[in-house]
């Protein structure tokens, strides 16, 4: 028996809600399927970055930066977490 044939007749034994169930988690397999298959592979994705680090050099974005490490750790200090007192 073919598996589309096996899945069908089990679902036919389920009452209505149970069958809108299995259609609902079919969606979603289809969804996340066709979301996974939107992403650019690697290679495209690298590519992409490559491009955007690029134009950021060239528009010279971080420039006023004299350390990046000082800078670094700068951004990087504890700070207060609004509405939390220490």
């Amino acid at each position: 028996m073919v598996i589309t044939e096996q899945i069908q007749k089990n679902v036919a034994q389920l009452p209505p809600g149970k069958q809108i169930q299995v259609l609902d988690f079919v969606t979603f397999l289809l969804q996340r399927r066709q979301a996974a298959g939107a992403s650019a592979p690697n290679a495209e994705r690298a590519k992409r970055i490559r491009r955007s680090l690029g134009n950021l050099a060239k528009m010279k974005t971080f420039a006023d930066i004299v350390d990046p490490v000082e800078w670094q750790t700068s951004i990087r200090k504890d700070r207060p977490l609004p509405g939390r007192e220490q």
